[in-house]
């Protein structure tokens, strides 16, 4: 390639649009360094060249160049002004050009270039030369000497602009550098800052931490210093009380009576109850007035004998004669007559005597009652005593880590309860022990075991509050496990019937209705339940004396889509006096049952709060109801006088009473009867009401 040739073909890139700035540096340098010329030596007369200016440019081996004019200034003003800009063009500031290599500056950089091509483009129309030294194919063309010519004229005014361009791309990125040296430092600064800030609050996170942790040890160490405090104080209380109940019991039993011991036989001893001073002293009472009584009554005979025998109308000369040797012989008598005023003012003394006799007699009839009650009571806790006395957990321990023991609340047939403390909850409950007999068979424990889950399975989903709720089970050793309730200390109704004997029926029947809401809960869609052993006993008081119901040890469960109840095989299990008809069946195949059995318990319950007695089976054992077939036979329910009851409640009690089962009402249909509606205004709830009824149990109303 000739030099000349070489030159053309530098400028002609040089001079094209589409080569970028930095495409035509290294072109530029290459051919310098293979003319071996330093890249410093190129000049152009040290300056860019004016419109109007001419300067020679030329390259080691090429030919002479002619004098190439500058083109006008695209930038110029109209009035010719221009400005010079000197400058040095140098390869090694083209490099240090492409080693630029911001982010942010190479997008302002392509925008430059953009200009710049579009800049020198502009030029070449002017000049009469070709926009471009490519042909269309976009494949180099040799230029011709007249391009060749036009690009050495332009190529100061084109490296001109390039250095401008990179002077304020230079001073750009010097900025850039600059804020984002700044923005370092200020960074740094922040990161150290906040490493010394979160060094602090890490220091102060492991201080608290400590502190918390030891303040959690101090609060574990003074927790389980107020547990053992909370242990010995609940159990020196229960203690205390244990002691309290049996010199309550030694003092009463002086005033209320004892059990003695009675000779039975040659060698048998029998224990007997010995009524105390106060029966003594009602008894000596009423003896007393039963004898004044008897003589007031005896005196009023002898004064009804004083009086004088009525004369007759009209008598016959010989019954004159016989009368008148009568009344001769009478003469010694007739001074004892009296006449009949005054026996009338003698005998009404009498009456008021003996009226006065009668109330005083009234009121130690109810003070007998008291006492009865009293005693009852007392005897109650004497058993008590006695059976917390014989009881293997007496002695107030923690069972299960959680559970503080403290009295005995009764004792059943394998069972006992205790009240207790949760030392977890903080609350008081009531623990039921269920004991097996070492001496009972595998088979029968095995049922004792399956007839106490079945009561566990069916209680432990249970949440209403007419239930007791079953909170936890455990198990003590191989024969012994315990069941937490929920503690009722109202008591139960059979002790409240105990004591009052009767009671008003506004109660009674607010009792009932709280009774079908439990049962209305268990017949619940998805949850049909039978209980199967309602009866006084199961029916507890919380301590505001709402009604829970409470063993589940006998209930059944009818499964989903069985219309007709379900197949009774546990016949003989229960208590006969609040069974139906239906449960004492025989035959070849099991009698069924329903919700309804539940009904009938009810039915008897409240009948027995009403009239102070069982409808069927009054006086009788289990195994006498169940021999004589009375709860077979029981098909009329017989009210007495006495108390009154409202027709209403004895129309509620014959529809719960039925003998047929078809007859008589299901659960829900009991709980929705109007008898039992306890918002709407009834006439017995009326003062007037209340104070006959109170007048008609007296016992109740004591």
């Amino acid at each position: 390639m000739a030099a000349g040739q070489s030159t053309f073909e530098i400028m002609s890139h040089l001079s094209n649009p589409g080569s970028s700035n930095e495409a035509k540096l290294k072109l530029l340098e290459k051919r310098l360094i293979g003319e071996h010329i330093s890249p410093k030596s190129l000049t152009f007369d040290g300056h860019f060249l004016a419109p109007g200016e001419t300067s020679n440019i030329s390259f080691p081996g090429d030919a002479p160049s002619p004098a190439v004019r500058a083109p006008p200034s695209p930038t110029a003003s109209s009035d010719g002004e221009g400005s010079r800009d000197a400058f040095h063009i140098s390869v090694h500031q083209g490099r240090k050009k492409r080693r630029l290599h911001e982010p942010g500056l190479k997008k302002k950089q392509a925008q430059e270039q953009q200009q710049q091509r579009n800049t020198i483009h502009s030029y070449f129309p002017a000049l009469g030369g070709e926009p471009s030294a490519m042909s269309r194919g976009g494949k180099a063309c040799s230029p011709g000497p007249q391009t060749a010519h036009v690009s050495c004229q332009t190529e100061g005014s084109g490296e001109a602009a390039l250095q401008r361009q990179l002077s304020e791309a230079r001073a750009q990125l010097d900025h850039s550098v600059a804020q984002h040296r700044e923005r370092e430092a200020e960074m740094q600064a922040a990161c150290q800052a906040a490493e010394r800030e979160t060094a602090r609050l890490r220091s102060n996170l492991e201080t608290l931490q400590q502190q918390a942790k030891d303040n959690m040890e101090a609060a574990a160490g003074r927790q389980a210093a107020l547990r053992q405090m909370l242990v010995a104080s609940a159990g020196a209380g229960a203690r205390s009380e244990r002691q309290l109940a049996g010199l309550k019991l030694q003092a009463e039993g002086c005033r209320l009576g004892c059990l003695g011991l009675q000779r039975a036989g040659p060698i048998g001893m029998r224990e007997v109850w010995e009524d105390g001073q106060a029966f003594k002293d009602v008894a000596a009472r009423l003896a007393t007035i039963a004898e004044q009584r008897d003589g007031i009554e005896a005196a009023r005979k002898a004064v009804r004998r004083k009086l004088p025998p009525p004369e007759p109308l009209s008598q016959s000369s010989c019954q004159a004669d016989t009368s008148r040797a009568q009344s001769g012989a009478q003469a010694s008598t007739a001074a004892e007559y009296i006449a009949p005023e005054e026996y009338v003012a003698r005998d009404e003394i009498f009456k008021v005597r003996l009226a006065s006799l009668k109330r005083e007699e009234d009121t130690l009839n109810r003070e007998r009652e008291r006492l009865e009650v009293e005693k009852l009571r007392h005897v109650r806790e004497l058993k008590r005593l006695k059976d917390e006395e014989e009881s293997r957990f007496n002695t107030h321990p923690v069972l299960n880590n959680r559970y503080l023991l403290l009295n005995m609340l009764g004792k059943g047939g394998f069972s006992e309860v205790y009240k207790a403390v949760d030392l977890e909850g903080a609350r008081q409950v009531a623990i039921k022990f269920h004991q097996l007999n070492p001496a009972w068979s595998d088979s029968k424990k095995q049922s004792y075991v399956r007839h106490a889950m079945r009561e566990y399975n069916i209680h432990k989903e249970l949440r209403h509050a007419r239930i007791v709720a079953l909170r936890d089970i455990f198990e003590i050793d191989t024969n012994t496990f315990a069941t937490v309730l929920d503690l009722c200390p109202g008591g139960d109704l059979e002790a409240h019937l105990k004591e009052h004997q009767v009671l008003p029926e506004k109660e009674a029947r607010v009792i009932a209705a709280q009774i079908f809401q439990g049962l209305a809960y268990l017949n619940a869609p998805g949850r049909r339940i039978i209980h199967y052993d309602l009866k006084p006993a199961n029916i507890m008081f919380d301590c505001y004396g709402e009604v829970k119901i409470t063993d589940f040890g006998l209930s059944k469960i009818v499964e989903e889509g069985q219309t007709r109840g379900l197949e009774l095989t546990s016949q003989g299990a229960g208590t006969y006096w609040y069974l139906p008809p239906e449960c004492f069946e025989t035959g070849s195949q099991p009698p069924m049952i329903s919700n309804k059995v539940d009904v009938w318990s009810v039915g008897v319950i409240l009948y027995q709060m009403l009239y102070g007695k069982r409808p069927f089976g009054e006086g009788l054992c289990q195994e006498q109801i169940l021999r004589g077939d009375v709860m077979l036979n029981a098909k009329a329910v017989v009210f007495p006088a006495k108390p009154a009851v409202s027709a209403e409640a004895k129309d509620f009690i014959l529809r719960c009473l039925a003998h047929r089962q078809h007859e008589r009402l299901d659960v829900v249909a009991a709980a929705a009867d109007p008898y039992l509606a306890l918002k709407r205004a009834r006439p017995s709830s009326t003062p007037a009401k209340q104070a006959a009824e109170r007048a008609a149990h007296p016992a109740a109303a004591t």
